[in-house]
């Protein structure tokens, strides 16, 4: 076996902390939000079990795999650990609903397809699941906040793979070298671009959290085999580093602080992160309409929710729900009209009303500096809408 003569540093950091975890218990409220948000993640993911890709993942899953030894969310149906995660992932992440980490972080929550299937295919109990979550939490965390890749045009689901892969080799118990080579063997054929979430967005939106998830699980399943990756997949010549720059990770052990998972934000809709804010000064602005016309709207939000979700010119007449869930001034409109936030909003047929479309338009989205300030402790909005008239502020 490789035995990591050359050594990276950021590689045996990551693999130490896998390993060391062997020997922590989880706490009592680490138990308690670990179930709440496998609990939140499973519902997220049932609630997806009919939209057209979960499906159509589902059926490549048993077409190359049936009969494995992981579930099918919603069915009784099997197939390989591997390739569960990747159908699963599907339904954990289309609707968009689960946990992020703001400012760029994406969806810890995707790491549990993976992490599932692993333990089920290991008839582990729920324990070892959460405190396996905890792991691949930890180190998803670590490297969203030290390494910064979207900057760099890496996806988030980049760190999904590394997560799911360090969460899965602490349930296959590997030691510290196999634990390496999964961690390598997960960055080096799986850096994801930032694409999937730029302009008009397609289905891949969904499907990059669930092939990472997939890629992670395979890639602890390379290492148990005995296969071995390259001994230096960040610090090395043509490494990632290369591609982004260098980064130290922080310490994991962190005296008095919170918990990883627990830093994780979750949803109320089931929509992007940064639209949280504006639906609910949508849903009180509708009120006091009394249904009066709107002559225009102005959403006044901090620098990362205009970049993220109101900076393409795609998000003002969105073509399928995978855009028209990542565009406010959508979201906006819709509520304004209704007076509620539902999956209504992203129907085939809601996507071409015109009143819809009219008043999207006559949404602005603007930074403000100061609500930039108080991100990301605060996810901050300010909504005058004109009716003849300027309203009150949310």
């Amino acid at each position: 076996m490789q035995t990591f003569s050359a050594q990276d540093n950021t590689l045996q950091t990551l693999a130490s902390f896998v390993v060391a975890q062997k020997q922590v218990d989880l706490s009592e409220a680490e138990f308690v939000d670990g179930r709440r948000r496998l609990l939140d993640t499973l519902g997220c993911g049932l609630a997806a079990f009919h939209q057209p890709p979960c499906v159509q993942a589902r059926h490549l899953a048993l077409q190359e795999g049936a009969g494995g030894v992981a579930s099918l969310l919603g069915t009784r149906l099997r197939t390989t650990a591997a390739l569960a995660a990747f159908a699963n992932g599907w339904m954990v992440r289309y609707l968009d609903g689960a946990d992020t980490y703001p400012g760029g972080g994406g969806h810890p929550s995707d790491c549990w397809a993976g992490l599932l299937a692993v333990a089920e295919a290991r008839s582990l109990d729920v324990n070892t699941l959460l405190m396996a979550a905890r792991v691949a939490y930890s180190v998803f965390h670590n490297l969203f906040v030290s390494a910064q890749l979207r900057d760099q045009g890496i996806d988030n689901s980049f760190y999904v793979t590394l997560g799911t892969a360090a969460g899965c080799a602490f349930l296959m118990e590997l030691d510290q070298a196999q634990t390496a080579h999964a961690l390598s063997l997960a960055v080096v054929p799986n850096v994801a671009l930032g694409v999937a979430r730029t302009g008009a967005l397609s289905m891949w939106k969904a499907g990059a959290s669930a092939n990472a998830s997939r890629n992670g699980v395979f890639a602890a399943q390379l290492a148990a085999a005995g296969l071995q990756g390259p001994a230096m997949p960040f610090e090395g010549i043509r490494g990632l580093w290369d591609l982004t720059r260098s980064f130290t990770l922080e310490p994991f052990d962190q005296k008095g602080s919170m918990p990883r998972m627990q830093l994780a934000h979750m949803k109320q809709f089931l929509c992007d992160y940064h639209s949280q804010t504006p639906i609910l000064a949508a849903m009180q602005l509708h009120q006091e309409l009394h249904g009066e016309s709107i002559e225009s709207v102005v959403v006044h939000t901090y620098g990362f929710a205009h970049s993220e979700v109101a900076s393409d010119l795609e998000k003002w007449t969105p073509q399928n729900r995978e855009t028209a869930d990542h565009s406010m001034p959508w979201i906006v409109a819709g509520v304004l009209l209704h007076g509620h936030f539902g999956e209504h909003l992203f129907s085939p047929e809601q996507l071409q009303d015109a009143q819809h479309l009219s008043l999207t338009h006559k949404i602005k989205v603007l930074e403000d500096p100061e609500l930039s300030l108080r991100f990301p402790n605060e996810i901050p909005c300010r909504t005058p809408v004109a009716r003849g008239e300027e309203l009150g502020w949310f």
